[in-house]
């Protein structure tokens, strides 16, 4: 399939809208930050699906899902009486943000269920395992730890969730508290 590109602006839009499910979110979500982010004013919901050539009612429900990331906000123009949108343009901060929706959708259930596991595994007192629970305990005790670490390095990235702003220098501290 051969594509045209005419802007930079359709360019951007075309290959957010490929990437978007990556980071976790729709085509339609990427392809309106993509061009909110290059607009040089807010938009309404109409001037989004015009542009984007969808509906209204699709490019409303995805701006309601990017406002809740925290990555799109609503603009109010003083004598319109019409919704306007604007991007985050802190692409750190954008990036944080779908960082800890993912965190939050893929690798906080996945460490819920490690856990839950492990501490299934422990109840059994250690002088009366056998060796198949000794190995459930070694293996999800290790898969824990490696998980952990994973956990760590978003938390340093991504901070809190009410800043998602983070600490990347203390990868090289967690990586060693991991390791004990």
């Amino acid at each position: 399939m051969t594509t045209r590109h005419t802007t930079a602006q359709d360019i951007l839009i075309e290959g957010w809208g490929r990437m978007g499910e990556y980071w976790g979110i729709s085509r339609v979500m990427a392809e309106i930050y993509a061009l909110l982010y290059l607009s040089e004013k807010p938009l309404t919901l109409e001037e989004m699906s015009e542009k984007l050539k969808t509906s209204r009612s699709n490019v409303s429900l995805n701006v309601r899902g990017l406002l809740e990331l925290g990555v799109v906000s609503k603009v109010v123009i003083r004598g319109e009486r019409k919704d306007f949108y604007a991007a985050e343009n802190d692409i750190g901060k954008v990036a944080k943000r779908l960082a800890l929706a993912k965190k939050k959708r893929e690798l906080d259930p996945a460490l819920e269920i490690v856990g839950g596991a492990l501490g299934a595994a422990v109840q059994v007192p250690a002088g009366t395992r056998g060796p198949l629970e000794e190995l459930h305990v070694e293996r999800l005790g290790e898969l824990k730890r490696h998980m952990d670490f994973v956990n760590a390095i978003f938390l340093s990235y991504v901070g809190s969730e009410a800043s998602a702003t983070g600490d990347s220098s203390r990868v090289g501290e967690i990586k060693e508290t991991a390791g004990r």
